[in-house]
């Protein structure tokens, strides 16, 4: 059944609210499942809502997954679907899956991804299961600068609030985590994996607005290469891909009647953190840091233009972020402060150049970037070096995706950070880059296997001697549900 087939019957359904016609979005929903299409969640989604609910729910799924346009979408009275700033790797699956409710009977999916990793590494890194830069040279006598290992800790889980009609808005909401949030502390705890918090919000919907409060990507910087071996932790991370996840409040207005155009604007108030949570220790409470002494939420905006061509949307977007700090330190034993502002700027992109090709990257220029992990350790120096006020960094990345024959992808990426070396102490990590490659085969629409190469090249200020180069390979078996 073609799309503009599949949106007709969608038009007709809404109008008559029969129950032949919830009926009948439900069936649509089981044929799109077969095909591919929609995975077993959204079939879940679909069948969960309420009878009047469910052509609304449908359309939403088509939406967020491109098929629909927004001004489709608003022939039939719908509010359009939230925005994704952030494309993932997605595990499609055919098989239906049996409703969930809460105790207050509002429709839940759970959701998930099951990966296992297996890894090699021919340098010492700062991560041994996801590398983000190669340690100094001869820093590790053990030998443990060639290793080889296994973990399933970059598995994720979580519940998705099914659309809740509320009046002229759409109620959602998302809860996730992952298994990356460390590891217990006994002799065999290195594979017994904590979660992690990855989100937990709600969103309101209206027809060109939304609100969200929860914790939820920052708007800074929103998009991240493709990677099953970096699951977890964005692709790029510390070479050239600022990334995040805080809590925030966050505003969302859109324009754009026609299918050929769209213009989002978006802006945030965001928890204050700079980076420079001690990661030593483990405690069970939180005091202020530098960003939470500036008395002050951080604020980010992103403005994206979105052009549809071909059936595909070209998207171009420019984002901000701002927050006020106050580091701390002693001089001579002397209490001394420094203001610290940590701003940056970021162009992000996403071509779609043909239907089996893909063109996507980021740039950005900033200070004190460090809980996005640019400067990663490094991004706010003491009191009384340069670097107390923050350091200043750019770089970027690019990926191109070839969609090859069905059940094969191959990605191709490079990312780069540079910091000001005049901000950093002799023998800290001046530069960072990575090359990746990765390749991807969908045995089935529940399983995938990716094979990945990354070469990293890290060099440390006026210390060539320390400099290394180091590769990585990492085979990922996944199961989406």
């Amino acid at each position: 059944m073609s799309f503009r087939l599949a949106i007709a019957f969608l038009s007709v359904t809404f109008c008559l609210y029969s129950q032949t016609a919830d009926d009948s979005a439900v069936a649509l929903a089981r044929i799109l499942a077969s095909k591919g299409t929609i995975t077993a969640t959204d079939l879940s989604t679909v069948i969960a809502a309420s009878p009047a609910g469910r052509v609304n729910a449908l359309a939403a799924i088509l939406q967020n997954k491109g098929l629909l346009t927004t001004a489709e979408v608003a022939q039939l009275g719908m509010a359009p679907a939230a925005p994704k700033p952030t494309p993932r790797p997605v595990v499609a699956a055919a098989a239906p899956a049996i409703p969930v409710t809460t105790t207050s009977r509002v429709p839940v999916s759970l959701y998930g991804t099951l990966v296992f990793n297996a890894f090699a590494n021919t340098a010492a890194t700062n991560i041994e299961d996801f590398p983000l830069f190669a340690s100094k040279q001869s820093s590790d006598p053990t030998g443990g600068d060639k290793n080889f290992g296994a973990t399933a800790r970059q598995t994720r889980l979580g519940l998705r609030l099914n659309p809740v009609p509320l009046g002229a808005a759409t109620l959602t909401g998302d809860f996730e985590f992952d298994l990356f949030g460390g590891k217990t502390p006994v002799s065999n705890g290195v594979d017994m994996d904590i979660f992690r918090v990855r989100m937990a919000y709600g969103r309101l919907s209206w027809k060109h607005a939304a609100f969200e409060a929860g914790q939820d990507w920052a708007l800074f910087s929103p998009l991240s290469p493709t990677s099953y071996a970096a699951y977890a932790v964005a692709e790029f991370s510390a070479s050239g891909n600022p990334w995040i996840r805080l809590p925030q409040v966050r505003g969302e207005f859109s324009t754009g009647s026609s299918d050929t155009n769209r213009l989002l604007f978006q802006f945030a108030a965001l928890d204050p953190n700079m980076g420079d949570y001690p990661t030593a220790a483990f405690s069970t409470s939180r005091q202020p840091g530098i960003g939470e002494r500036g008395r002050m939420p951080a604020l980010e905006s992103r403005i994206a233009y979105t052009a549809r061509a071909a059936g595909r949307d070209f998207t171009l977007g420019l984002s901000g972020h701002y927050g006020r700090g106050r580091n701390y330190g002693l001089i001579n034993n002397v209490e001394a402060f420094a203001k610290v502002d940590s701003w940056g700027v970021n162009l992000d992109y996403s071509l779609p150049v043909t239907r089996r090709f893909n063109l996507t990257g980021e740039a950005f220029e900033g200070r004190a970037l460090g809980i996005f992990s640019v400067t990663s350790g490094e991004a706010i120096g003491a009191v009384g070096t340069p670097g107390a006020h923050g350091v200043e960094s750019r770089g970027g990345w690019t990926q191109a995706q070839f969609n090859l024959a069905k059940p094969w992808q191959l990605n191709v990426a490079y990312g780069i950070e540079v910091p000001n070396a005049s901000q950093l102490p002799v023998g800290n990590r001046w530069r960072n880059q990575t090359y990746m490659t990765n390749i991807m085969y969908k045995l089935n629409p529940l399983v995938t296997f990716a094979l990945e190469y990354r070469r990293l090249l890290t060099d440390y200020r006026n210390q060539f001697f320390a400099n290394e180069r180091g590769d990585h390979i990492n085979l990922s078996i996944v199961y989406g549900f």
